[in-house]
């Protein structure tokens, strides 16, 4: 009877540490479908760096447990810290990034203005370059140029419609380079005939 009580009581101790050793696989499930869920909201586009950060933290978690699991007493604590801390920074991203995105729109929506600035100061310009002898040609290529400017100026705001904030903004920008570069070609055309 000794024996059996030591038996029961051995295999209870084994089970209860082996119970006690498991992965936290809920866990784990829980703060991939909430990174899953940030990446879909927009983390991918208005915060690439912290969606990195998180991606990052919850490699460092999986190794930790892949390294418990070789292990024949497996400690799952720590990986568990790991991952409730990375909850709670997933959370942290969910609840920021509605202003990301809204301070993303609100840039592309300046850029937007300054992008159509740049044409109707552009255009006024235009109309001040020389015109003479040998420029028909100059002036018509910077009108197809604008009128080029113009074309991806229109484009902005459909990024804007489609909620592609990032788009938005990069066509902006291009809209404006395209811009000071004619403008800078026309300024010079004027300085060339002013000497």
């Amino acid at each position: 009877m000794k024996n059996l009580t030591k038996t029961v009581v051995l295999v209870l101790a084994i089970a209860v540490v082996l119970t006690g050793c498991k992965q936290p696989t809920q866990l784990i499930n829980d703060v991939k479908a909430a990174i899953e869920t940030v990446t879909t909201a927009g983390a991918d586009k208005y915060a690439p760096e912290e969606l990195r950060a998180v991606n990052d933290d919850l490699t460092k978690a999986l190794d930790e447990i892949a390294a418990q699991d070789k292990k024949f007493f497996k400690k799952f604590g720590p990986a568990k810290e790991m991952l409730t801390a990375l909850q709670t920074k997933v959370a942290d991203l969910q609840a920021a990034l509605p202003a990301k995105i809204e301070a993303a729109k609100n840039l592309a929506i300046q850029l937007q203005g300054e992008a159509q600035a740049a044409i109707t100061e552009t255009t006024e310009l235009l109309k001040k370059a020389p015109k003479g002898k040998g420029t028909a040609k100059d002036l018509e290529a910077l009108k197809a140029d604008l009128e080029g400017a113009e074309t991806m100026y229109t484009e902005i705001q459909g990024a804007l419609d489609a909620g592609d904030y990032i788009g938005a903004q990069d066509k902006a920008n291009a809209v404006k380079a395209k811009v000071a570069a004619i403008a800078d070609q026309i300024n010079a055309a004027i300085a060339k005939v002013k000497r």
